[in-house]
């Protein structure tokens, strides 16, 4: 955002280091194994994150995404589960929209053998984190005086990729509430082993960060940086996406909202992905989304177990 406005779709975990399709397709290891990608599940071209035994959570504007969330094998480290989403919960509207936030909670029939943790402090800002999404790898480079300034955004995919990145700050947006908020960096402290920021399929997708060596939700993607230009002209249809390690030298707007150009004077400039905020809507996910209390746990893990061999017994491999 930057005072410059962003993107309300964030569509694909797109990398600093590398462009290959193949590219964090599987379950992270070393420091970020079991970072949130076992709660991850697709919710139609989307991901979500299991939050409860029966409770997703998952991003608003992406609308509806049909009456399904898979916990894929690719997930969970078994075999596609298929979960059925109650479509008489709220009255029938089949969701709960948390006021003043892009979140959503999706209740399923079934039950969830396993929920990711909410993150429920203030301290965001400097910490590790995860990201997970759906889309496609980089796109065409984007020059600035011939010098290298990133990537535009390409074409979604559909494949589920994570990358890691560090939170830069927290802030609040009109009518969406809180956002966590991290930059793209090339280099120095705030570039990430996995640097990643968010492309065109991320929404949705579950923002994890490392709480004292507990990976916790404390994020759902929502949008990034832009749009993009090489010039203030409007209607001439050359606006674009993209992810950049340095906006300096191009516009940032839009057509009907003017374009701003940023100085390309001192270091890098990076834009940044935004995530809607856990912490500051804790209260409202938890008063939906119930988490039993531990004695009932015991009893939905087995259910959960009990509906994944069910599903093993089916599967004709």
């Amino acid at each position: 955002m930057m005072g410059f406005g962003f993107q309300p779709m964030a569509h694909a975990v797109l990398f600093y280091d590398t462009g290959s399709a193949a590219h964090n397709i599987a379950a992270p290891t070393a420091a970020y194994e079991d970072s949130g990608w076992q709660f991850q599940g697709y919710y139609g071209a989307y991901l979500g994150t299991m939050i409860a035994p029966q409770y997703f959570l998952t991003a608003q504007h992406m609308g509806t995404q049909g009456s399904s969330f898979v916990s894929a094998g690719l997930f969970n480290g078994g075999v596609d589960v298929t979960y059925t989403i109650d479509a008489s919960a709220n009255g029938g509207a089949g969701y709960w929209d948390i006021a003043g936030s892009d979140l959503r909670i999706i209740k399923i029939n079934e039950y969830f053998p396993t929920y990711a943790t909410l993150y429920t402090g203030s301290s965001e800002q400097g910490l590790d984190m995860v990201t997970m999404g759906r889309g496609g790898v980089r796109g065409a480079d984007v020059m600035v005086s011939g010098t290298l300034h990133g990537w535009k955004h390409n074409n979604g995919d559909g494949v589920a990729r994570w990358g890691s990145n560090i939170v830069s700050d927290a802030t609040t947006i009109p009518g969406l509430g809180g956002m966590l908020v991290a930059e793209f960096d090339a280099s120095g402290p705030g570039q990430t082993t996995e640097e990643a920021t968010l492309s065109v399929g991320d929404s949705g997708g579950g923002v994890f960060v490392n709480d004292g060596g507990i990976w916790k939700l404390a994020g759902i993607n929502y949008s990034v940086d832009g749009l993009f230009d090489t010039n203030n002209t409007t209607g001439d249809g050359t606006q674009f996406n993209a992810a950049l390690f340095d906006r300096g030298g191009l516009y940032q707007g839009s057509d009907g909202q003017g374009w701003t150009l940023i100085p390309n004077v001192g270091p890098d400039n990076p834009s940044s992905m935004y995530a809607s905020r856990i912490s500051t809507n804790a209260a409202a996910i938890q008063a939906i989304a119930v988490v039993p209390e531990p004695h009932a746990v015991i009893l939905i893990a087995i259910a959960g177990m009990l509906t994944m061999k069910r599903r093993q017994r089916r599967d004709p491999r």
